[in-house]
């Protein structure tokens, strides 16, 4: 039972330096990213995509008119 605790240790340690080296990875690519972002001309950085702009269309159909009060 001794000698699976230790294995399973180990297995746990090495997974541990695994994600350790795997997000020291991420982190480095990130900040490349944003360096060359940072200090790239403007004209290279592209621009959010947006919607197209239009306007609402309003129907000349759907028109209200109050209910008429019968005044007696």
């Amino acid at each position: 039972m001794h000698a699976l605790g230790v294995v399973l240790v180990d297995v746990i340690v090495a997974m541990f330096f695994v994600g350790l080296v795997g997000s020291a990875v991420v982190i480095l690519i990130s900040f490349v990213e944003d360096f060359r972002e940072l200090f790239a001309p403007d004209d290279s950085v592209p621009e959010p995509a947006r919607p197209p702009k239009s306007t609402p269309r309003i129907l000349t159909s759907a028109s209200f008119t109050a209910p008429k009060s019968s005044g007696k």
